[in-house]
């Protein structure tokens, strides 16, 4: 697990993490659960709860809520938006585990900076773009947010393992290529939907 000796890759291991709690907020808790319980990675004492067999249940069952709603379109959008602070809090978690080596007050100031402020603003920026794709669910009698959301699962999935790699291998020059990956597959995610969301709109103007 990068600490100490390798302080960029615990911050990119971060990001990967902070981004896929952005996208799908109890999916990559889940996975870092998996791994600790595995002994792929080892948690910090403060945070040795994430490891631990009662978090497994609860994450679990939080996580097929999570997906299932995700697929309902009005009561989807409205819980996702207020699941925000909980976006920051996962981001923050996820983003303290790999800098766990550092001091205290470094690690929790570090990680609710860039680990929740990352992640916020992912679920933000989802949950605009899912509210503004509204029409477009419609029109196309509801295959764009089955499209969108199996998309977010899929990225959150990708950017969950990804980031799971990095925090088992620990190598900053992977956990930099993987990085630039994940910001890649996000960005397209993100350009695609508000294209498909645009489409109707344009249509109806012609």
């Amino acid at each position: 697990m990068p600490t100490v000796n390798e302080p960029v890759a615990a911050v990119i291991v971060g990001l990967l993490l902070s981004l896929s709690a952005g996208v799908r907020i109890t999916l990559p808790l889940l996975a870092l659960n998996l791994l600790a319980l595995d002994h792929l990675v080892t948690l910090p004492a403060n945070l040795a709860w994430l490891g631990s067999e009662p978090t497994l249940i609860i994450v679990s069952v939080a996580c097929v809520a999570e997906t299932v709603v995700h697929y309902i379109p009005a009561a989807g959008t409205f819980l996702k938006a207020a699941a925000t602070p909980l976006a920051f809090v996962a981001g923050t978690l996820l983003m303290a585990v790999p800098l766990s080596g550092h001091n205290p007050l470094y690690q929790w100031t570090l990680a609710a900076f860039l680990g929740g402020g990352l992640s916020t603003l992912t679920h933000i920026g989802l949950t605009g773009t899912r509210a503004a794709g509204e029409p477009a669910n419609v029109a196309s009698l509801g295959l764009f947010g089955l499209v969108w959301n199996t998309g977010e699962l899929l990225v959150s999935l990708i950017l969950a393992a990804l980031g799971g790699l990095c925090l088992v291998a620990g190598w900053a020059a992977k956990g930099i290529g993987l990085a630039v990956l994940a910001a890649l597959i996000l960005s397209l995610l993100l350009v695609a939907g508000l294209r498909f969301a645009r489409a109707p709109q344009t249509a109806s103007r012609v």
